[in-house]
């Protein structure tokens, strides 16, 4: 698995040493995080037991952009998820799911987990391609940062590991931008305003829940350009 672990400003240094440990468990190495907001030393080295390595090797950066250099897919977790049909940016997957997609991408993939206290903003769940919700009880749905990552990683890896990566080219993460602007650009001539931004993430869900590969992506951005030649 080429999978970077983004924490985006952790508040516990325990919660940092339990995820470096989890890093190691399921054959991962790079661990990310955005503006800590505690120290990273001794109790995250205690909590990493067996892994230190990977806390002394986290990379420490001030904001998301830094993070995602290099990424192809960004997978962001929420225990959120969305109770209105019109609320797009909360449409999520389960680790499941996401680990039968995860077996057809061979670039890199972030995972990032949000805030202790209030996990991801809207702006940083915007950035990402997909959404991942563990599904739990609704009366106590937050699960703590350690435990999310060990349920995901967990269904990561059993399923690559069981399912070993066919033949499968993947979009860049630059091609599917460039299909989602073109989408955004030619819907301001059907659609009103208020309507657009909501039209435009939803065909970003559905591409990146699709996991487009690059032949695709290629032939539906000449398609689209015929069109807004034609129009134009």
């Amino acid at each position: 698995m080429d999978i970077r672990i983004v924490l985006v400003e952790p508040e516990h240094e325990g919660n940092i040493g339990s995820v470096a440990r989890l890093i190691k468990n399921f054959g991962l190495n790079e661990l990310w995080l955005i503006n800590p907001k505690t120290e990273v030393g001794k109790e995250a080295r205690v909590y990493a037991v067996h892994a230190k390595e990977i806390i002394e090797n986290a990379v420490i950066v001030n904001e998301l952009n830094e993070a995602l250099y290099g990424i192809n897919f960004v997978i962001g977790t929420t225990a959120i998820f969305a109770k209105s049909t019109s609320n797009f940016l909360r449409v999520s997957i389960t680790p499941e799911e996401l680990a039968k997609k995860a077996i057809l991408i061979k670039g890199k993939m972030a995972l990032l987990f949000g805030r202790e206290s209030k996990g991801l903003s809207n702006d940083e769940l915007n950035k990402c391609d997909s959404i991942v919700t563990i599904p739990t009880n609704p009366l106590y749905k937050t699960l703590n940062i350690a435990t999310a990552s060990a349920i995901i990683l967990y269904e990561l890896w059993k399923t690559i590991v069981k399912h070993p990566k066919g033949y499968f080219e993947e979009a860049s993460r630059e091609n599917r931008l460039r299909l989602i602007k073109l989408f955004d650009q030619f819907s301001v001539y059907s659609l009103p305003s208020y309507k657009r931004k909501l039209a435009t993430r939803a065909f970003q869900n559905i591409i990146s829940r699709a996991f487009i590969s690059k032949r695709e992506a290629t032939l539906i951005i000449g398609v689209l350009r015929k069109i807004g030649q034609r129009i134009s």
